[in-house]
């Protein structure tokens, strides 16, 4: 026996031990609440249900940050249960008769209902009837997280029809039920228990996958179950009414790398892809891909001239019309005069941002020189811009030269004009600007490349971002039929709270590119850029309209304002303050998943480069 009892000895050491370092310091219990080790908890026992319940109805409460759930079943006695019932049946239909009160009369009669509805199942469908048990232990790290946890727990079950009450002075046997051990002590069971039907019970177990997939489109990655994540952007149903992308996440969080593999996917299914590249990250993509790459920052052949007109964009009814039906020529001759008023209104606002200095009595002299060296060109409010080549259009020197001869006779307002526009002509700016356009959009990939602006004066870069931007507009509205988007990376450097034009602009845009069958992806870093108050009107308007938003790792700041634009739960804003590169937030319309980001292994020599 002596020597029986030493060789046990080291396992009965060994299980000590495991115990100590599975067992928490130390517990304290209280009237309402206990400490679990470093962790305050406490007890909620559910003790009311909803009459009507869907599959994994337990699933949203069971996920909730700091929240464990124990579901305990219990048998119980057919014929004891039938008894019950029957004498519960006419107990609610004596109240239903007898009530006072509208509403006392509406819960006894629901009441009734679903005691006939429990007998018919146990009756006719032979359906086994169990107790059913919940009982819920809430951690947190302090007591106002704590409190803040339990509200939104009350608030959630109360939302589903149910009731969450705290175990008074049964935190202990409370915490019995709850853990892993199997073991429901009398009272909690005496308070928690409500019978249901077996096809209810089982429906009560949280094992339910939310994910995203439609069947074809883009493959983003996997979610938190690891399902694929699979989305057609191009479907348009229920709450997703665009193909619009947000995307944010904090430098190094795997923007790029994230954008570049979504739009390779996308140009594989035959969409054209437009990118405006401040950072020069989609260059090597690009001329693997032997796309069209422009440098929009003095290249010989990116040069946009803003002063030529662009068609409007087509309209089936009117362009396909009988010429011979009056209204329709009458609307033809409408659309043609209505491309260089169009464009003039653009001029207005491109101006407005590169010369934000000029007075509104030279703005009116410039719209009145712009007006002259068009008529001289021979191009009038009938004319067709399809009719007219690249070398036709007016010019900057054209513009610059109409300008200096009317200072000749009358100095003053023409002759300051003049010196504003001089820089567009004979300075730095010229190369921008001044002569024919030469950008081709030939390919199915065109990259317009800007990294050589952010060494520029700001009213320089922003004009020619939004010369860049009506430019890759009108692509889009050249052909409805044809899936296109437009990629705007690092879109923080459009913002300019005195001249929020261009801002303006990227949100008519937005609005109006699913029309076109295009889309719009913003790319940027921080949201609390685009929200600030002078420019909310239009930045925010960026955050709201996608219907699709992919959120990387945030910073503290740019997650506060996240969290009251979106309305984030505790467990998404757990997400995106610890998420490890390429770990994200995924909302489609009212869908939310967290989603990790996964290219294929022969795509990866597309994606690496700067900025991954």
């Amino acid at each position: 026996m002596f020597r029986r009892k030493r060789l046990l000895e080291p396992d009965r050491y060994r299980q000590t031990a495991l115990l100590d370092n599975l067992a928490p310091p130390a517990f304290e219990f209280g009237k309402g609440q206990l400490v679990f080790g470093d962790q305050l908890g406490r007890i909620l026992i559910v003790t009311a249900y909803p009459p009507r319940v869907g599959p994994a109805w337990l699933s949203y409460i069971a996920g909730m940050q700091g929240v464990v759930c124990s579901i305990h079943v219990t048998p119980t006695d057919p014929s004891r249960l039938v008894e019950q019932i029957n004498r519960s049946i006419g107990e609610l239909a004596d109240k239903a008769e007898n009530a006072r009160g509208a509403l006392a009369q509406q819960r006894a009669e629901q009441g009734l209902k679903d005691a006939q509805e429990l007998l018919r199942k146990i009756d006719q469908e032979q359906q086994q009837v169990f107790y059913l048990s919940l009982v819920l232990l809430i951690l947190a790290p302090d007591q106002e997280t704590l409190d803040r946890r339990c509200r939104r727990v009350q608030a959630a079950l109360a939302a589903k029809g149910m009731r969450g009450r705290q175990a008074t002075f049964r935190q202990e046997t409370g915490l019995k039920a709850v853990g892993p051990w199997a073991l429901l002590p009398d009272d909690i069971l005496a308070a928690a228990k409500r019978n249901m039907p077996a096809e209810t019970v089982a429906a009560a177990f949280p094992f339910a996958a939310s994910s995203i997939n439609d069947g074809q489109g883009v493959l983003l990655g996997r979610d938190a179950d690891g399902g694929l994540v699979l989305i057609d952007t191009w479907k348009r149903r229920g709450d997703r009414t665009n193909s619009n992308w947000t995307i944010l996440g904090k430098p190094g969080a795997g923007k790029s790398y994230t954008v570049r593999m979504m739009a390779l996917r996308e140009l594989a299914q035959g969409a054209k892809i437009i990118i405006i590249d401040p950072e020069r990250e989609y260059k090597g993509m690009c001329k693997q891909l032997r796309g069209n790459w422009v440098n929009c920052a003095g290249g010989a052949g990116g040069r946009i001239n803003p002063l030529e007109v662009r068609p409007l964009a087509p309209d089936p009814e009117v362009d396909g019309g009988e010429e011979d039906d009056p209204d329709i020529r009458e609307l033809q001759q409408a659309r043609a005069q209505g491309a260089l008023a169009h464009h003039l209104q653009l001029l207005k606002t491109f101006f407005r941002t590169y010369l934000p200095e000029l007075t509104d009595i030279e703005r009116v002299a410039l719209q009145k020189a712009l007006r002259e060296v068009y008529s001289a060109a021979g191009i009038t409010w009938e004319t067709d811009p399809l009719t007219v080549s690249a070398a036709q259009w007016p010019t900057f020197s054209t513009l610059h030269a109409c300008v200096a001869e009317k200072a000749k006779k009358d100095p003053g307002t023409w002759q300051r004009l003049a010196l504003f526009l001089e820089e567009a002509v004979h300075g730095a700016d010229a190369v921008l600007w001044d002569g024919p356009t030469t950008v081709r959009a030939d390919a199915d990939l065109t990259v317009l490349d800007v990294h050589e602006l952010q060494n520029t004066d700001d009213t320089v870069r922003r004009a020619q971002y939004f010369n860049v931007l009506t430019w890759a507009w009108h692509k889009i509205e050249e052909d409805r039929r044809q899936k296109t988007l437009l990629l705007v990376d690092e879109a923080w450097l459009l913002i300019d709270k005195k001249t929020p034009q261009t801002l303006a602009f990227l949100r008519e845009v937005s609005k109006r590119v699913r029309k076109y069958m295009g889309g719009l992806w913003v790319i940027s870093q921080n949201v609390v850029d685009f929200t600030h108050e002078s420019i909310a009107l239009h930045g925010q308007a960026l955050l709201n309209n996608p219907c699709y938003k992919l959120l990387l790792a945030q910073g503290e700041k740019d997650l506060e304002v996240l969290e009251q634009l979106m309305h984030l739960s505790e467990a998404e804003q757990e997400l995106l303050t610890r998420a490890k590169r390429g770990e994200a937030l995924l909302v489609a319309g009212s869908q939310r998943i967290n989603v990790r980001i996964e290219a294929a292994p022969f795509e990866k020599p597309l994606l690496t480069g700067g900025g991954t």
